[in-house]
């Protein structure tokens, strides 16, 4: 296996595309071990009636935290084949934090965990993904 993308090099396809920075995602961390996305807080994400964060956007920051924790590793565009999402609790107004851990990186596809927090380190949903990982 090769050696983890460096912040240097994914900070770049992770920033680059318009539907990302209209999330206004930010890279956070990078080890060997886990990927860290930074969702800031955006009034717009939120419900007007309860002030919780809706849950289609935890799982589009969850898809793509997972997404580039196998990117990391790989080096290649990993589409997503599966998303499952458990939402835990309420996420309420605030920045959040998405660290994705690769849990099997295969041929042809690859699982990744994901923990969405708070800045307090409370879990408000978790997930697991299936990319495809088959070399092209």
């Amino acid at each position: 296996m090769a050696a983890v993308l460096t912040r240097e090099a994914i900070e770049p396809v992770l920033t680059g595309t318009k539907f990302h920075q209209f999330l206004g995602i930010q890279l956070e961390e990078v080890n060997e071990q886990s990927v860290t996305i930074r969702l800031p807080y955006n009034e717009l994400f939120y419900t007007s009636a309860d002030g919780y964060i809706h849950g289609g956007i935890l799982a589009t920051v969850i898809d793509i935290a997972g997404y580039f924790a196998v990117f990391s590793q790989l080096n290649q565009p990993v589409p997503t084949v599966d998303l499952k999402i458990d939402y835990l609790r309420p996420g309420r107004a605030g920045d959040l934090l998405f660290t994705a851990s690769v849990v099997k990186l295969g041929r042809t596809v690859s699982i990744a965990d994901i923990v969405a927090a708070d800045t307090n380190g409370k879990a408000i949903a978790i997930g697991r993904g299936l990319f495809s990982s088959k070399q092209e």
